[in-house]
């Protein structure tokens, strides 16, 4: 029934998808958009055709400045979930890196990434892995394989009993002197849950009350959702806490940059789009400048986590 109302055009340098009468042009390959609209269905898709930049360099601009700063490079990296693939493009783009790890648990995710790789001639791409949930435990690789690790909107889906299994596995296989990147995972200390629900407080309570909540405020959301759909790993809509973007360890043996590399408050201000943010930027301003005088990390103070660490080296 979809196929009738959209349709796929090539025109040498670029494919144009036309949904419904509305073009959306991309680079990418026919195959790619067949498989993007199979995944993630036929109006969503186009969203993804912008990834690479609204997505990696939004995220990672100011990563790379501090790496060059710092005269690094020649890096070996870890992208933790590739999802379509856009964080990887970006990746194999950048001057400092010069090879490429990636995996997902998402099958389709992987093959699809595991085209745009063929067909973009992403040559700094080592592998493109799928492992499934349990494997993600322990990851196959040795500690301290990577340079660079990136962690993209991924903690929030894993499951919250277990998410120290998943995340000492990205300190695990960091150099020492190696960086990690967590970034766009929502704040569950923030009283707003801003990234799946969309509802105050519904972050905190219990599953089953907060199922109830969630239909009662967003019916169309959440109609015909079960409480086991809603609880399943992967929904995220209870967010995730500073605790868990570190290891079990804490901050012992790591050191945060986030602030210095222009992260939290100064991230949040400069990329302010929507007229209730700004209003709200005074108040988010002395929330963290009190956070950073009981000397707490001003992020906690933020909607989302974008946070930056380096391994100490061994003495």
């Amino acid at each position: 029934m979809e196929a009738v109302r959209y349709s796929i055009r090539d025109r040498g340098g670029e494919r144009v998808l036309t949904v419904d009468g509305r073009e959306y042009p991309t680079y990418y390959s026919e195959r790619v958009i067949r498989m993007l609209i199979e995944r993630k269905g036929l109006h969503r898709a186009p969203l993804y055709f912008p990834f690479k930049a609204t997505r990696g360099r939004h995220f990672l601009e100011r990563l790379f400045r501090g790496l060059a700063a710092r005269g690094l490079g020649n890096l070996s990296v870890l992208e933790v979930g590739c999802s379509f693939g856009h964080i990887t493009e970006y990746l194999n783009e950048q001057p400092l890196v010069a090879r490429i790890w990636t995996f997902d648990s998402d099958p389709a995710f992987v093959e699809i990434t595991r085209a745009k790789v063929e067909d973009l001639q992403l040559s700094k791409v080592r592998e493109v892995r799928h492992l499934t949930n349990a494997e993600t435990q322990r990851l196959p690789y040795p500690d301290g394989a990577f340079d660079l690790v990136i962690v993209l909107g991924v903690i929030e889906h894993l499951p919250v009993a277990e998410r120290h299994r998943y995340v000492d596995e990205y300190y695990r296989i960091l150099k020492p002197g190696g960086w990690i990147g967590v970034f766009d995972t929502p704040n569950r200390a923030f009283p707003l849950e801003t990234h799946s629900v969309g509802l105050p407080f519904v972050q905190w309570l219990p599953p089953r009350v907060a199922l109830v909540y969630g239909k009662a405020l967003r019916p169309r959301r959440l109609r015909g959702v079960t409480l086991e759909e809603f609880t399943r790993p992967g929904t995220g809509w209870r967010n995730a806490s500073w605790s868990e973007c570190l290891p079990s360890s804490g901050l012992a043996g790591l050191e945060d940059l986030t602030e210095e590399l222009g992260y939290g408050y100064r991230f949040f201000k400069e990329t302010a789009r929507t007229r209730k943010r700004k209003l709200l930027l005074p108040a988010f301003r002395v929330a963290c400048a009190l956070a950073r005088r009981l000397g707490t990390p001003p992020s906690l103070c933020l909607p989302y986590f974008n946070l930056v660490f380096r391994k100490r080296p061994r003495a």
